[in-house]
């Protein structure tokens, strides 16, 4: 009997947040997908070199980033069980390190928009090096999923056109 597929979902509260959530669903649903779905809290730096403590204001961070995993366990909705985990940024392991030691086989990232470029994600290069696993990104507004690398169009030839 083949054994489910362990597909690891970052989280970020947005369009992009809830559809890779809506996909992971999907997944749980119609493939017995195993799904983990992580969200990191990043941290401010503190100490005596960095001024002010953000002891504070990290732990508002901390806070604030549990209450989305939150809000994506109510979005995933009891039909998918779910693991869900929060990373916090230089306390926990890196989520390349927990992509590598978890043994995913799929990784959802939500699509970050960027100017004059296709949508991405800053982690997606470094997890498919890191963990061999597949990346894909989810984008919000299109709906739509790609592959972690996109192909850029050939450049017309100097001269053409």
């Amino acid at each position: 009997m083949k054994s489910p597929r362990k597909v690891l979902v970052l989280y970020e509260h947005g369009r992009a947040g809830a559809a890779v959530i809506d996909l992971a669903r999907d997944l749980a649903e119609h493939e017995g997908a195993a799904l983990t779905v992580v969200a990191i809290a990043p941290q401010a730096p503190s100490g005596p070199r960095c001024g002010n403590s953000a002891l504070e204001y990290n732990e508002a961070v901390a806070e604030s980033v549990a209450h989305d995993l939150e809000q994506a366990r109510e979005r995933l909705g009891p039909a998918a069980s779910a693991a869900f985990v929060l990373l916090v940024e230089g306390a926990d392991q890196t989520l390349e390190q927990f992509v590598r030691s978890g043994g995913f086989d799929l990784v959802l990232l939500p699509a970050h928009r960027r100017l004059m470029r296709p949508a991405g994600h800053p982690a997606a290069s470094r997890l498919e090096r890191a963990a061999g696993a597949e990346v894909r990104i989810v984008d919000g507004r299109a709906g739509s999923v790609s592959p972690a690398r996109q192909r850029r169009p050939p450049r017309p030839a100097a001269g053409a056109g």
